[in-house]
């Protein structure tokens, strides 16, 4: 029972020393409420500005949604929006949601994604919006993008 407290006060603790960050709800299809977007570290967030994310150091980004939907299984998807029309896939991601969150998902119950992204030391120094997906085997889906900058 100490064990399991142990872990419920690290994962609180690692959750509040995350950044909140600004995002936007991607609109389209989108049939969940975001609530929050964390990454970890983020020292910038709190002037509103992106993320500066190091080159070969893991980001932890995490987010609190709702989703309007039932579903078994989630597939997540990481992508660099390069323009309203093309989306660019972090192909190294683990798309297996239910990794990172409850599965099966209720609808309107509220919960939270959390995961630690390689950001490899083959990604170009560049300024990014970045989308994040959950998507149901049905296609109902869970979409946001934030700003983030790789950095050495």
């Amino acid at each position: 029972m100490t064990l399991l407290r142990t872990i419920i006060l690290l994962g609180a603790l690692t959750l509040t020393l995350a950044e909140v960050v600004d995002f936007k709800s991607c609109g389209e299809a989108d049939v969940c409420t975001i609530h929050e977007v964390r990454i970890k570290p983020c020292p910038e967030a709190v002037e509103h500005l992106a993320c500066n994310i190091h080159r070969r150091r893991p980001a932890t980004m995490s987010f609190d949604f709702t989703p309007h939907f039932g579903a078994e299984t989630l597939e997540a998807g990481l992508y660099w929006a390069k323009s309203p029309t093309l989306n660019l896939p972090l192909i190294t991601m683990d798309r297996k949601a239910c990794k990172f969150t409850p599965c099966p998902t209720v609808a309107d119950q509220r919960q939270t994604y959390t995961i630690d992204v390689p950001i490899e030391s083959k990604f170009p120094i560049y300024a990014y919006t970045i989308k994040w997906t959950l998507k149901s085997p049905a296609g109902k889906l869970c979409c946001f993008t934030t700003e983030i900058k790789v950095v050495r």
